[in-house]
Formats: structure tokens, C-alpha cells, sequence
């Protein structure tokens, strides 16, 4: 009976390593709730001081700019402008072909259907008249493209001899003592010298000019007081 009641001696040390494993479980619980809560911080706010790996800083965010009305500064009354701009150069294309003369152009003027016999005016002894030394004068004939005498047309006589200003006129075939197209003008009644004083031109009977301006000069000789000009057409009017 005395076997049945005794009893088992604990062995030492046993309550020490309990206590021992029951610190450590709750040293890992309560390490475990640390982690978590440090965790659950980072996750809420990542730029905690104590997160080791926080993410890069972001730009604060702009604001919505707010437009300001600037009023316009009144001009002075006398306004110059301070920078003027100055076009870039073009560029200019190269040619090989010959440039065009600039400046204003001269309008071409008309070659007069009708110009000077070749070997006019020259002077000769009076074959106008009977007179003889006793008158000077001019005259001549006028000829076609074909080499026909042409009647009806005008010509006129303008100058000055010996200081007496002239002006006469005379219808070519009016004088046949001449040629079926002659025409004779009273210079004087004596030879007197001139030099380009007088000038002779042909027109068409109506004040249209059909040849240029030509100038002639006189003698005092008699056997050059008659001054011949003859014309001869060069082309269609």
C-alpha cells in the first residue's frame, strides 16, 4: 500500500526551459505585431522616416494659373519704332542667258516712207526758168518704190535767207518743167549764200510728214543758184 502513495520526484529544471520557450513565443508575437505594423505604415504612407527604400520625390502639383489682365500703356503722340526688321536676302537664281538691258525703254520710231536721193541736195546752174543768175531757188522731183514719178504730194520749205524768215509750200507735179513730179520754189532773184539756214520736207498734202527734216544751204554763184532735192519712197506709207 505504501508503494501506491509515492510519490514521482520532478526533475529540475524542467519549469525553467517552459518559462524560457514561453518568453521566446512571445518575444515572436509580439516581433511578428511590430513587423505587421511597421508594414501596414510603409504600405499607408511609403515616404515614412523609416522606410529604407522610399519612392522618388514627385513635383508638387501646379496650381491652375490664374490670368492677369495687364491694361495697354498709351502710346507717346510721336511714336518711333525702336527695331526695324530687316528681310533675310533672297536668294538670286544664276542664268547663263544674256540679262536684259534695264531702265526705260526707247520707243522705236518709224523709218519715213520717203528719204533723199541718193546725191541730194545739190546745187546746179538754174534749170527752173529762163532767168538765168537773175533768181535762185530749189526744187526737185519725187519717185516711187518703182522708179515712177508721184504727183499731189506736199512739200514744204521753212528757214530763214539773208535775215527774211520763209515759210512756203509747193504740190509735187507742179512744175513739169522739172519732171512729170516737179516742184519749184522762189528762193530770191539773186544767188545769196546760206549755211543750213533753210530745211525742205515732204508730206502728204494734208500736214502728215512723209520724210525727215533736211537742211540745205545756198550760193552766191551762178552756176549753183538752183539747190536740187529729189526723193525717192523707201517704203509703203
Amino acid at each position: 500500500m505504501a508503494d501506491q502513495f509515492a510519490v514521482t520526484p520532478r526533475k529540475r529544471g524542467s519549469g525553467f526551459v517552459r518559462f524560457i520557450l514561453n518568453l521566446l513565443t512571445l518575444v515572436v508575437m509580439l516581433a511578428t505585431v511590430a513587423v505587421s505594423a511597421v508594414f501596414a505604415l510603409t504600405f499607408m504612407n511609403p515616404y515614412v522616416s523609416f522606410n529604407p527604400f522610399p519612392p522618388p520625390t514627385l513635383p508638387s502639383a501646379l496650381g491652375t494659373p490664374t490670368a492677369t489682365s495687364t491694361p495697354a500703356q498709351p502710346l507717346p503722340g510721336t511714336w518711333t519704332p525702336t527695331a526695324s526688321f530687316t528681310p533675310p536676302p533672297s536668294a538670286t537664281p544664276t542664268s547663263t542667258s544674256t540679262p536684259l538691258p534695264t531702265g526705260t525703254p526707247t520707243p522705236t520710231v518709224p523709218v519715213p516712207p520717203f528719204a533723199l536721193q541718193p546725191g541730194n541736195p545739190v546745187r546746179i546752174p538754174n534749170i527752173a526758168n529762163d532767168l538765168g543768175c537773175e533768181w535762185m531757188g530749189v526744187g526737185g522731183q519725187v519717185f516711187s518704190l518703182q522708179n515712177e514719178p508721184i504727183s499731189n504730194l506736199g512739200v514744204h520749205v521753212e528757214g530763214e535767207l539773208d535775215g527774211v524768215p520763209l515759210s512756203l509750200d509747193a504740190i509735187t507735179g507742179s512744175a513739169p518743167e522739172i519732171g512729170p513730179s516737179g516742184y519749184v520754189f522762189d528762193l530770191s532773184d539773186t544767188p545769196i549764200v546760206s549755211e543750213d539756214t533753210l530745211w525742205i520736207q515732204l508730206n502728204d498734202g494734208a500736214g502728215v510728214t512723209l520724210s525727215d527734216i533736211v537742211y540745205f544751204s545756198t550760193s552766191d554763184k551762178c552756176d549753183e543758184n538752183f539747190v536740187m532735192v529729189n526723193w525717192r519712197q523707201v517704203r509703203e506709207p
